[in-house]
């Protein structure tokens, strides 16, 4: 990845954490900001050649159809993430790493008994590895946010990542993020 790919990612990546600060008091009521820390999984062929290792993103989201405190809500979700892997050592190469930027729709249901809203998000993205040119992938995911008052909530999630390789790369990430409303 060149140097201005990398300056491109960086700038996107603040845009996206912090784009709803300038918005008006009642439109940035439609706007999610959050950073997702966790672990990155490799399966299949990743993980004949790696380990775990870190999963990091922050994201935008923008809520298309209305949550009410007994309905359930429709986002678009704009992220950017940084998945690394640990080379084995026997293998003999550089660790793996993926920065991905994605589009999901994500559905969050209705508060459940205890206050829980369960959610279900997909979507495509770009994928760019440590060398080499950027390939396209999807992911899905689901997971659970705990309302934390009006303000804040906490949301933890695992999402599966396909990158369109040859074979393809896939892996797992398990994150726990903080959602600012």
């Amino acid at each position: 990845m060149n140097s201005t790919t990398r300056s491109l990612i960086a700038v996107l990546a603040m845009t996206v954490s912090w784009a709803g600060l300038a918005v008006g008091q009642e439109q940035s009521a439609r706007f999610t900001r959050s950073l997702h820390v966790g672990s990155a999984h490799p399966l299949g062929e990743l993980d004949s050649l790696s380990d775990a290792n870190i999963h990091v993103d922050v994201d935008l989201s923008y809520r298309i159809k209305g949550r009410t405190p007994v309905g359930g809500a429709l986002f678009a979700k704009l992220y950017v993430g940084l998945n690394q892997f640990t080379a084995e050592i026997i293998t003999g190469i550089s660790h793996p790493r993926w920065i991905n930027v994605s589009f999901d729709l994500q559905a969050v249901s209705a508060p459940s008994a205890t206050g829980l809203r369960a959610y279900l998000q997909a979507g495509p993205g770009v994928y760019w590895p440590k060398t080499g040119p950027s390939k396209l992938g999807f992911n899905l995911g689901v997971g659970q946010q705990v309302p934390l008052g009006a303000a804040f909530s906490l949301e933890f999630g695992l999402d599966f990542h396909q990158i369109q390789t040859k074979p393809a790369t896939r892996f797992l990430t398990i994150q726990l993020g903080v959602l600012y409303h």
